[in-house]
């Protein structure tokens, strides 16, 4: 059996399909490449479909866990408790699923601006239990056998309900992608890195996600894996990652695949972009990078003010790389040790307030995509690691706010044509007036600034029209517009110019909104 899963590893291709382009040449976008392209603000919905013990007590035995913390535990006390009748146990884990988000939470989140949530789900969720067969989970098809409709009715059917998006997170893979709990097993080590037999069924269920998500325009990516190791060595991460992306790719050419950073994010942009590089176009990766400033020892062991002082460092601008990075977690939590040393003379209410809302704004600029750890806790609100409480007291606001565009103060279109008008006018002369004093007998090509300007602000007013989204995926948007324009207009040195003047064109137009709206 291990040879023969062996020689099933060796038979996935590793050559690189490109991505669809995001978005038709002189086409606006349509309402899925606008799920799927916008900056999805939004929240992990944990412990609903991958079990936590410190997420969802309720459904873990009392007492003392003695470390069995994971999803397989709860299953197995389950059993013991209902001597092993796996009807009992299905009814409790489909209660568990069906009540763990309310039509009110859907509406909730859709008040405060949340776009997208992202799903932990397990290999076992998926497609009947038809990949659990030789894995922990083998035998307990019985219990999760409707699994994959549960999601599909409670998730999926519920968020589009509320134009809300849906990140399909591989969160559990066999073997496990890391030691973890959330891998499903309490005993986990990682073992996907060494088992074809793992990898084989991962790559079985990534190619049922890639079919089973083109029914739902609200799908918003497929999640790999989460937290992938850091390794020195990345050849094996990187070859499973190849087949990874081929066997969605031969299946679904739209949907994003997102992609591990292995806690490693600059060595994996230079790889993404030479993928993108060797297939000649985008295929249409992007990073997921976790910030969290609570469990390193260095993070441990520094003073709350200076953590909020460092967190601009978190992110780079994903735009600028050429590469889309999403932030799949993040929390407003720092640890205790870090507490002791603030001598800052701000309450840690406050501290807590300044370090939520700059890192939402941090994620604004320079992030697809960005998902606070985690929505709801069984019991109590979860403190700084629940977003409803965190949202509540403010501490999102620069990315979360209810009625953030109140429609008594909607502009009409005489309005955006006036704003456009000036702000090209302005913006053009400014970019003429500049480069013709560095050498007016160039000719610069301004041409394209114009039509770069004008590409970016009606791509962001097209986005707007669907409840204000923005623009998220800018690297493969900006990519595919300016390899759009240089097919109809021509290839030059100049492209830049293009590019340039199609961020300032999205950025005026944001400006003119808010304008309108604050």
């Amino acid at each position: 059996m291990g040879f023969g899963s062996f020689i099933k590893n060796q038979f996935y291709s590793t050559d690189l399909i490109s991505a669809q382009e995001p978005v038709g040449a002189n086409q606006p976008p349509t309402r899925r490449q606008i799920y799927v392209n916008r900056l999805n603000k939004g929240v992990n919905l944990g412990g609903m479909f991958v079990l936590e013990k410190w997420i969802a007590p309720h459904m873990f035995p009392e007492g003392e866990d003695n470390g069995k913390t994971a999803e397989f535990d709860a299953i197995q006390a389950a059993l013991k408790k209902f001597s092993g009748d796996a009807n009992k146990v299905r009814e409790m884990w489909e209660t568990h699923w069906s009540t763990w988000i309310s039509d009110d939470d859907w509406a909730w989140l859709a008040s405060v601006g949340v776009t997208s949530v992202r799903l932990p789900i397990g290999y076992w969720n998926v497609d009947a239990c038809s990949f659990i067969g030789s894995t922990d989970f083998d035998g307990l098809d019985q219990i999760y056998h409707n699994s994959w409709d549960f999601i599909q009715k409670y998730v999926l059917e519920k968020a589009i309900a509320h134009n809300i998006g849906v990140l399909i997170d591989v969160h559990a893979v066999p073997g496990g992608a890391n030691s973890a709990d959330h891998s499903g097993i309490s005993t986990a080590q990682g073992a996907l890195w060494e088992s074809n037999k793992c990898q084989v069924k991962t790559l079985r269920v990534l190619q049922y996600l890639a079919e089973a998500v083109k029914a739902y325009e609200n799908v918003v990516g497929i999640q790999v894996l989460n937290e992938a190791p850091f390794a020195d060595d990345w050849e094996t991460q990187r070859s499973f990652y190849l087949k990874a992306l081929h066997v969605v790719r031969e299946i679904n050419t739209e949907i994003p695949v997102i992609i591990s950073d292995g806690w490693d994010l600059p060595s994996w942009i230079d790889w993404v972009k030479k993928c993108d590089s060797d297939a000649g176009t985008p295929v249409g990766l992007i990073l997921d990078e976790h910030v969290y400033r609570t469990f390193s020892d260095k993070d441990r062991n520094t003073a709350p003010r200076q953590l909020i002082d460092e967190i601009e460092k978190a992110l780079p601008n994903s735009c600028a790389q050429d590469v889309d990075v999403q932030v799949g977690e993040f929390s407003c939590v720092m640890d205790g040790h870090s507490w002791e040393l603030n001598n800052s003379g701000t309450s840690r209410e406050d501290l807590v307030h300044e370090f939520g809302n700059r890192q939402c704004a941090l994620f604004n600029q320079k992030a697809a995509a960005y998902y606070f750890w985690t929505y709801k806790f069984r019991y109590g609100s979860g403190g700084e690691w629940g977003f409803r409480e965190m949202q509540e007291k403010g501490c999102l606001s620069t990315g979360f706010a209810s009625n953030k565009f109140p429609s008594d103060r909607a502009p009409d279109d005489n309005y955006y044509a006036e704003q456009y008008h000036h702000a090209a006018q302005q913006a053009i002369g400014n970019h003429t007036n500049y480069w013709n004093s560095q050498d007016g007998n160039r000719d610069w090509q301004h041409w394209r600034f114009e039509d770069g300007f004008r590409v970016g602000w009606l791509d962001a007013q097209e986005f707007d029209k669907f409840n204000h989204s923005e623009i998220g995926r800018r690297a493969a948007w900006k990519a595919a517009r300016t390899d759009q324009h240089a097919a109809e207009k021509g290839g030059s040195d100049l492209l830049w110019v293009f590019g340039q003047a199609f961020d300032q064109g999205v950025a005026s137009f944001l400006e003119a909104r808010n304008r309108a709206f604050n």
